[in-house]
């Protein structure tokens, strides 16, 4: 059982954002294409990176396979992926071999799979968050790397024009304002217009990188609820992220 993705480099990015924060996580892989789930301990944050069959170069694979791993040793092997690298995971019952390949050359790593009663189910959400922000992904990452260093907090705030990102500090307060207008927003979809809603900035600034890389990111936020961060790549990978609100002391 072998399946080949033509961007290792993004698979890198990935794993090494949410090594920051996930020690464990699971890929499931069946007839639909690749999917990888994990959670953070204190479950703040969910991460869902999918890529369908389509996004493969190859897809070899009869039925469907659940693979637990360590996060922080495949972010080790993937630290290895160069630019142009072509990405192959084979495995079997017991361990999991990334194959990196590059000019004809190829690069092999395997480590052994956790046991499937070791890593924690992660269930379906099924969210209707009710105001919906696509954005474009350069001015996201460029809002958080500016925003981060600012405040442990970010505020997120909007309406039918607007989203403003705040970051308040003891000393400094930041603001960053995308709108329509501007050319900051591609879109927004807001039924509820005037919501506040407050979330850990270390979360969103663990996935920085993905969000650079990304074609299209897409922000759904409301007062109270997850939000939900959707990112799109160009080879039909995305990632679907979500974080739990943070209670105003």
């Amino acid at each position: 059982m072998k399946i080949t993705f033509s961007n290792a480099r993004l698979w890198r990015y990935v794993m090494a954002s949410v090594g920051k924060f996930i020690d464990t996580g699971y890929i499931l892989i069946n007839e639909n294409g690749l999917t990888f789930k994990a959670m953070d301990p204190s479950k703040t944050a969910l991460i869902i990176f999918e890529i369908p069959k389509e996004g493969f170069m190859e897809f070899d694979v009869e039925s469907e396979h659940k693979l637990p791993l360590s996060i922080e040793d495949t972010a080790k092997i993937l630290r290895t992926a160069e630019k142009d690298d072509i990405l192959s995971i084979e495995w079997d019952s017991e361990s999991i071999t990334f194959v990196f390949e590059r000019r004809g050359v190829p690069r092999a790593f395997t480590i052994p799979l956790y046991a499937e009663s070791a890593i924690e189910d992660i269930p379906e959400l099924e969210l209707e968050i009710p105001n919906k922000y696509v954005i474009y992904a350069a001015g996201l990452y460029d809002a958080i790397n500016s925003l981060e260093d600012v405040s442990e907090v970010l505020a997120v705030s909007g309406d039918e024009q607007k989203l403003v990102l705040t970051a308040e500090g003891d000393i400094a307060t930041a603001e960053i304002t995308l709108d329509t207008e501007r050319g900051g927003l591609e879109e927004a979809q807001v039924e509820n217009p005037g919501f506040r809603a407050l979330y850990s900035m270390e979360y969103f600034s663990y996935l920085k990188s993905p969000t650079k890389m990304a074609d299209r990111s897409m922000l759904e936020v409301d007062e109270g609820l997850p939000c939900r961060l959707t990112l799109e790549y160009s080879v039909g990978a995305r990632i679907v992220y979500y974080v739990a609100p943070r209670v105003e002391e």
